[in-house]
């Protein structure tokens, strides 16, 4: 064995790229994933939204408390999406959706015969503020990427979602 570094050979050279590639088609299709699992819980947070906001005449103790459950569930998981935006970007909905969030924690439902059911239906707006708040990011985030690394060019056309 000699002491010098020897060069890499073709095949080195080749593995090398193919495990770029693979790391890059990696992050592609781990980054698509995450996108149809993000699709996936807001379109499951917005049909219980819906749900809770079309709710009339007051529904049974059991049924309230699913829901209610399922909206703090959800509130939770929006909040933490809505909490990594940065604070300079994050727009005064989700600003002030997180607060209404804080603020119904920290509450909770009132006392008397409507109280689980208005803070249910608090909960789903706060939700749904929480949801537009991403989508609000989201598609700020796209309208700074048609500007990115095309100076000279015009922007890109937003892709229908």
């Amino acid at each position: 064995m000699s002491d010098q570094l020897q060069e890499p050979t073709a095949s080195q050279t080749d593995l090398g790229a193919l495990a770029a590639a693979e790391e890059a088609l990696g992050a592609t299709l781990l980054l698509q994933a995450t996108t149809v699992l993000e699709d996936h819980v807001e379109s499951a947070a917005l049909s219980l939204i819906r749900q809770a906001l079309a709710i009339r005449q007051n529904p049974s103790p059991q049924e309230l408390a699913l829901l209610t459950d399922a909206l703090l569930t959800h509130c939770a998981s929006l909040a933490a999406d809505v909490e990594a935006i940065p604070a300079q970007q994050r727009r005064a909905r989700g600003a002030g959706a997180l607060r209404d969030w804080a603020q119904l924690r920290e509450d909770g439902p009132a006392d008397g015969p409507l109280g689980p059911w208005s803070y249910a239906r608090q909960l789903a707006l706060v939700a749904r503020n929480l949801l537009r708040a991403i989508g609000d990011n989201r598609d700020a985030a796209l309208e700074r990427a048609a500007y990115i690394g095309r100076p000279s060019l015009p922007p890109l056309a937003p892709s229908p979602r």
